[in-house]
């Protein structure tokens, strides 16, 4: 398994068999919508996206984008929140199914499990496992003791918001939560996107054992990061 990092909460993930890609924001809209420029170029055009799921864990522009939406094929298959699939409809996308908290899905051979988050709309963070390795991916969440519970799935690694704004949890929420949950590595995100809503992600790596900083677009093996 592979995964690469679009930066934000945006990240492709693939085995020698499936593709899915999580919160692609490739546009500018929120730029265009509340002034505030994208920092880092547009990694991948939404025209060329075919792959065996786009999942969009929340309805906000950098997690479910409609200027990205209106670019991707018609008969893309998507999964999101209930609201989520509302947008996603009005975008004219009918190939959608809607997950709630617990509830799981397999798309080719990856396993997708819809969990908990605790965010400003309706939300979910997302455990994937494929390969025989487990994946955490919180999405957007503020600090809440039930994200302990995400330790039951026994994630190998936890990519998680710190950026303590807007809905996310800070540093210090983020480091509780990430020891709390025992991953090996511990990944940061949705600090580089935008300069007004950033953080150092090394305050984050710093203080918890293999913490780990993914680059942006690049495309890491999984194994490998584990070895880290």
């Amino acid at each position: 398994m592979t995964i690469r990092f679009l930066g934000q909460s945006g990240y492709i993930i693939k085995t020698e068999k499936t593709e899915i890609i999580i919160d692609p924001y490739l546009s500018d809209s929120v730029n265009r919508v509340a002034g505030r420029p994208r920092t880092f170029p547009i990694p991948i055009n939404p025209q060329n996206i075919s792959c065996e799921a786009v999942i969009c864990t929340h309805n906000h522009l950098d997690h479910l984008d409609p200027d990205t939406i209106a670019q991707i094929n018609d008969g893309q298959f998507f999964i999101t929140t209930s609201e989520g699939k509302t947008v996603l409809s009005g975008l004219g996308k009918d190939n959608v199914v809607s997950l709630n908290v617990g509830e799981t899905i397999v798309v080719g051979d990856i396993e997708i499990t819809a969990v908990f988050a605790d965010h400003t709309v309706e939300a979910f963070g997302l455990i994937v496992k494929a390969d025989n390795k487990t994946l955490y991916f919180s999405g957007d969440t503020l600090y809440n003791e039930k994200l302990f519970d995400i330790a039951k799935y026994h994630p190998d690694i936890t990519l998680i918001c710190i950026n303590g704004r807007l809905g996310n949890m800070n540093v210090e929420e983020a480091l509780i939560t990430a020891k709390r949950i025992g991953a090996k590595i511990n990944i940061p995100n949705h600090y580089d996107m935008f300069a007004s809503n950033s953080e150092n992600p090394r305050t984050f790596t710093n203080q918890i054992a293999n913490g780990f900083i993914m680059e942006f677009n690049k495309e890491y093996d999984v194994l490998n990061i584990l070895k880290a």
